[in-house]
């Protein structure tokens, strides 16, 4: 099976077996604003793949946004939108195409074979330069009726004190998204605002290990403002596992952190909900692309 993501920083691709395990993987930088040079690099990311391991099934892509009537909506990457997506990739690549949404993909990955693999209900939340998600229950994706299921990201924050309401302007049009406060580039903005100097998630993240106040400071914000988040998803949705991916994704004391936040939040004094990191890696939306193209 062969499974390809976008994201604003990377193209990842995935050849997969048919019990989930990644034989083959590829990966280049995501082209800068250009559409042509996006596709060729996808077609060549393809190219490489077919050679280690031949394949004639349908595709599976990734993409951040929505495909509505073969049409891309509402990306990030705003050189994607309203581009007829998929016949053009099916055009280039000289094979059928399903396209899937980065988050659905992910989740799907992570509830099959990941770390979600032994839960009945899961809640996927890729939280990279950008934000996505996407929930999976008895083994199935569920997209909605708009396409949109578990789009969390663009949501406001839930519980918010007096200084969070102001500024955050979103790529989407709005303010005060999710995104903008708990990205990985939310995280850096919020650290660069105190220091006035640029660093990324994990060196941040480091730097609080090692006792830095600012950081650390930095990282206790993110943690608070991710325990609201993650408690209200359990309050709608109530998941057996949330599975975080991503450059935050990456930061271990997430895991012990932010769940002791919930009892503050949700309805419940035990919340029996698990937290836990996507085991995917930054191949998950790649092969849950591959899976949703070969069920």
């Amino acid at each position: 099976m062969l499974g390809l993501s976008l994201d604003k920083n990377m193209i990842n691709a995935a050849v997969l077996s048919d019990n989930g395990e990644v034989l083959f993987d590829y990966q280049i930088s995501t082209p800068a604003d250009s559409y042509r040079d996006c596709l060729i690099a996808i077609c060549n990311a393809f190219t490489a793949m077919q050679t280690e391991a031949p394949s004639y099934r349908p595709a599976g892509i990734a993409l951040p946004g929505v495909v509505l009537n073969n049409i891309m909506q509402n990306s990030p990457l705003s050189w994607l939108n309203d581009k007829a997506i998929k016949q053009d990739l099916q055009a280039s690549l000289g094979r059928d195409v399903v396209i899937g949404g980065y988050g659905n993909c992910f989740t799907l990955y992570e509830a099959l074979y990941g770390a979600g693999r032994d839960a009945e209900t899961v809640f996927g939340m890729h939280i990279d330069a950008n934000c996505t998600g996407g929930l999976v229950a008895g083994g199935r994706s569920l997209s909605g009726a708009n396409g949109i299921a578990g789009n969390w990201a663009h949501l406001p924050l839930p519980a918010p004190i007096p200084y969070e309401l102001d500024g955050h302007a979103c790529w989407c049009g709005r303010t005060g998204c999710l995104e903008t406060f708990i990205s990985a580039e939310g995280f850096e903005q919020d650290y660069y605002k105190i220091t006035e100097i640029r660093s990324s998630t994990a060196a941040i993240a480091s730097a609080a290990t090692n006792s830095d106040i600012v950081a650390e400071s930095a990282l206790q914000v993110l943690e608070d403002r991710l325990g609201r988040v993650t408690a209200a998803l359990i309050t709608l949705v109530d998941p057996e596992v949330i599975v975080v991916g991503g450059m935050v994704g990456t930061i271990e004391r997430i895991y012990r952190t932010v769940p002791r936040k919930w009892p503050g939040y949700v309805t419940v004094r035990d919340p029996v909900t698990r937290l836990l990191p996507a085991k995917g890696g930054e191949f998950s939306a790649a092969a849950g692309a591959a899976i949703l193209a070969n069920v």
